[in-house]
């Protein structure tokens, strides 16, 4: 039983969704929720479990109403209404890039820093980090507990939906444009998606995009600071599950074994065991699914202190929603 005064802003959006999802899943029952988003789909409703809710618009919204804000509307629209709702003594997760990079504000995955939270003032605001940091760090904490990681180079294989519902349709659209040989006009994207890979984030002035800085800043903050990581990040043709291929260098020379039986025993983790000749992948193992997959573990070919692995999660699960709601049961 959810028993505190929620709202969701941004409920009509693809993380939104998945959070409305989330809560039936594991709060069934009534709940004393409100659903909030821009003007345009204000007026909608929207079932969680059996139960309808109208949308009201985010500009008339009274946030003394509720106790928790889940915020997955933006940077700006975070930017404008989290202090408000703090000032009305509300709790927010925010679920966008606005407040990562504030020192004063906890970046929290709950398998990884929950500890964090526990000398944080309430109410305030609490930072949700990229989808793909997400199920990094939870893939990265085994290793660096028993061994000590010093630095991690990963490519990622983003899906789509990682833009939004944007991101969905024009992955759509493009395909059965492709399939019947219509043109293709790339509205989303600086290119075509639909049969390609493209970088993923905008391109910053060092030749990286903002994905792939993201990625290393939140590591440190969220892991450990003195950990070099250096990132590619790729959009694919893919709706739902971010695909990681990651190879870590550590202090100490790895017991691929004890590594094994470290994973086993790290919550929200799965593990899929490399003599099995399996690996998990984004439909079968990500999309829908709440763990963190990791499989093909497997120590690099020169040296005992270096691992490669792959790693798939739910970018709207535990890449937001799920993670934001783990967040509320620490705080609770």
């Amino acid at each position: 039983m959810f028993n505190k005064k929620l709202v969701i802003v941004g409920a009509s959006g693809a993380v939104g969704r998945v959070f409305i999802e989330l809560l039936d899943e594991m709060y069934p029952g009534t709940k004393d929720l409100f659903l909030v988003a821009s003007k345009r789909s204000a007026g909608r409703s929207m079932f969680c479990g059996k139960h309808e809710f109208i949308i009201q618009d985010i500009e008339e919204f009274d946030f003394s109403q509720v106790e928790i804000a889940f915020f997955s509307a933006g940077a700006e629209t975070a930017e404008k209404y989290a202090p408000i709702a703090v000032s009305k003594g509300c709790i927010v997760i925010d679920n966008s890039s606005q407040f990562r990079t504030d020192l004063d504000k906890p970046l929290i995955v709950p398998e990884v820093n929950s500890k964090d939270l526990k000398n944080f003032k309430l109410p305030g605001i609490i930072a949700n980090p990229n989808c793909s940091t997400a199920q990094l760090v939870v893939a990265l904490k085994p290793i660096h507990d028993l061994f000590k990681i010093e630095r991690v180079d990963v490519a990622s294989y983003q899906s789509v939906s990682g833009t939004g519902k944007e991101g969905i349709d024009e992955l759509l659209e493009q395909t059965e444009s492709f399939l019947n040989k219509k043109e293709i006009k790339p509205r989303v994207y600086g290119a075509q998606i639909a049969f390609n890979v493209i970088p993923a984030g905008d391109i910053l002035e060092n030749n990286y995009t903002n994905e792939e800085m993201k990625m290393s800043f939140e590591t440190n903050k969220i892991l450990d600071k003195d950990i070099k990581l250096s990132a590619t990040c790729s959009r694919v043709p893919v709706l739902f599950g971010h695909s990681l291929a990651v190879h870590v260098e550590t202090k100490k020379e790895i017991d691929l074994n004890l590594l094994r039986d470290e994973i086993k025993k790290q919550k929200g983790l799965d593990i899929f065991d490399s003599q099995d000749f399996t690996s998990p992948n984004a439909v079968d193992h990500a999309e829908g699914k709440n763990p963190v997959s990791v499989g093909r573990l497997r120590l690099d070919l020169w040296k005992n202190n270096r691992i490669n692995f792959w790693v798939v999660a739910d970018n709207l699960r535990k890449g937001a929603a799920l993670n934001s709601l783990q967040i509320l049961d620490e705080l609770l």
